[in-house]
């Protein structure tokens, strides 16, 4: 923390929830009568250096929170580091004299004295010459702290920052097709269907993901890439000529977004997560941060909508984006609507998928040929069928390889973690990532139609979750009834928790809840927590194993 009331100053360096061009943030924790008291001479204070320093008038934007406010300017690429430490430096000089006071003429041209060089030598007229050029000339352009490029994937070019060039040849730069994915759950699965479908249709694939960054069939790192970094990295990637990217909420809260000119946008769904983070602290507000996407979107492309959540129904309604809607029921209204108008539309129906456009409704699917459907039982899965389905469509692709790509795509080969299947001696086991109740209800729903003599849970969460969530996950997991339930340490994601106290507030949870507790097993990690789970486990017994560390330690005792 910087000061007392600074909380942080930080980047938006793309469009974003406040604003649709790049900015500079201060995340205050004042109280909320000292803010009403400072905000308009602050405001005024900014006004008056931006003259001073001869620098253009910015645009205001703030924002107030249950836990702090937001103040944000916008900036230029070239200085948004030097308008950070403005902000800065201007709040803490009210934090010094009191917010109620003006700042005098004396005390502003100090402040302008001392920034003068600081902004100057951010400056870079090189690169704001050539995004000038790149917008003229409709080329994509990405830039960062090392490296500068125009274009995407094999119609794009990348220089270091340092070295760039005097007069690029326009000609050979231009977008692929692009897509942004978001929403609370199904995002990596619905990146990797789009994948496997595209590659159906004999394009060159380029992703990013929560889990890692491919190109084709390599993968080119592992780990969270579901920001901006990942996005740049996978849109410089001279081998792709098509790109889906996965967009996570925080992500899009802390830079913005990272790319721009795509054709199509999907929302998988928005249910509570992750809330009391960067200022979001209500299901509404969470809407509107994952609603950013719509800003990359180019005016004659697509916004893919779940027609089955509420939120995303609601939230749309004040939108003038063109909308395509899927949904899990051939009856739901805006599906309807859709047919009637003569737009695009996805649904299942009699144990199939249908896909509508200029008013003819055309089956493409077997859900049951699907396999991570599970024979139909995984609404969850069918809803991401749809959503990949009307993705890939937006992008030119026919409905015969949709169909092909969603019957090929194996979920233990293609998308590990999310609803693998194993079975052992006659035990079958689920290993799946779910970490919110919403998306643990949906696996539980599953679970619940498959057969099974006994049922075991095992469930661990890292220190960032708060008691209400913990809770939350372990009311979800109880629904499926289960038999046993194993309680394992996350070591690694403790997150200023001690060590003991998740599996101890899971312990609370069930107890409060009338579970018995001789029917629980505390493990230290998830491998040591998967062998208790086998070693409790006999034919016919079904075992969810909600692994959210050392997933490839689990898979391998797995398959021993």
């Amino acid at each position: 923390m910087i000061g007392n009331s600074i909380i942080e100053g930080r980047r938006l360096t793309g469009a974003n929830f406040f604003c649709d061009e790049p900015a500079a943030i201060l995340e205050l924790n004042l109280e909320p009568e000292k803010f009403e008291a400072f905000y308009l001479h602050w405001q005024n204070a900014i006004r008056t250096l931006h003259d001073l320093l001869d620098r253009p008038q910015p645009q205001f934007f703030h924002r107030r929170h249950a836990k702090g406010q937001s103040l944000i300017v916008t900036a230029p690429i070239d200085a948004l580091y030097s308008t950070i430490e403005l902000l800065e430096a201007v709040f803490t000089l009210f934090d010094e004299l009191g917010y109620n006071e003006r700042l005098e003429a004396k005390q502003l041209r100090l402040i302008a004295d001392q920034f003068r060089d600081i902004y100057k030598q951010e400056q870079r007229p090189d690169i704001i010459h050539l995004r000038d050029q790149a917008l003229e000339h409709k080329v994509p352009f990405l830039w960062d702290d090392d490296f500068l490029s125009l274009g995407y994937g094999k119609c794009s070019d990348t220089w270091p920052i340092d070295e760039l060039p005097n007069k690029p040849n326009w000609e050979t730069y231009r977008a692929i097709p692009l897509a942004i994915i978001t929403g609370t759950n199904g995002k990596s699965t619905t990146t990797r269907l789009c994948s496997q479908i595209l590659k159906h249709g004999d394009m060159t694939v380029g992703f990013s993901s929560t889990d890692g960054i491919w190109a084709g069939e390599d993968c080119l790192d592992t780990g969270d890439y579901s920001g901006p970094g990942g996005a740049r990295e996978v849109l410089r990637n001279k081998k792709i000529d098509v790109a889906i990217l996965e967009v996570a909420r925080g992500g899009l809260l802390r830079r913005g977004l990272g790319a721009e000119n795509a054709n199509v946008a999907l929302i998988t769904n928005v249910a509570e997560d992750h809330l009391g983070e960067w200022g979001i602290n209500t299901l509404d507000e969470l809407i509107e941060a994952k609603f950013i996407v719509r800003k990359a979107v180019k005016s004659k492309g697509y916004l893919i909508l779940n027609a089955d959540d509420q939120g995303c129904v609601n939230f749309a309604q004040n939108l003038d984006q063109t909308i395509s809607w899927f949904s899990l029921n051939r009856n739901n209204p805006l599906i309807q609507q859709q047919i009637k108008n003569k737009s695009t539309a996805f649904f299942a129906d009699e144990g199939q998928l249908f896909a509508a456009f200029n008013g003819e409704v055309q089956a493409y699917c077997n859900i049951k040929d699907i396999p991570i459907s599970f024979n139909g039982a995984a609404l969850h899965n069918i809803s991401n069928a749809l959503s990949a389905s009307s993705l890939t469509y937006h992008l030119g692709v026919k409905l015969d390889t949709i169909r092909k790509g969603l019957c090929s795509f194996n979920g233990n080969e293609q998308n590990p973690g999310r609803g693998n299947i194993f079975n052992r001696q006659g035990v079958s086991i689920m290993v799946d990532f779910a970490h919110n109740p919403h998306g643990l209800n949906a696996v539980v729903n599953t679970l619940l139609q498959l057969p099974a003599k006994r049922r075991l849970v095992m469930l661990g969460h890292a220190g960032d979750r708060s008691n209400g969530d913990i809770d939350a996950l372990t009311q979800s997991a109880l629904k499926l009834n289960p038999d046993q339930i194993v309680i394992y340490e996350i070591a690694d994601y403790l997150r200023g928790r001690e060590l003991g106290e998740i599996p101890e507030i899971i312990r609370q949870s069930l107890k409060e809840r009338g579970y018995p507790l001789d029917q629980v097993i505390f493990a230290e990690s998830s491998v040591d927590g998967t062998k208790k789970a086998l070693a409790w486990s006999e034919h016919g017994d079904f075992l969810l194993l909600l692994a959210l560390s050392d997933r490839e330690a689990v898979f391998a005792l797995l398959k021993e």
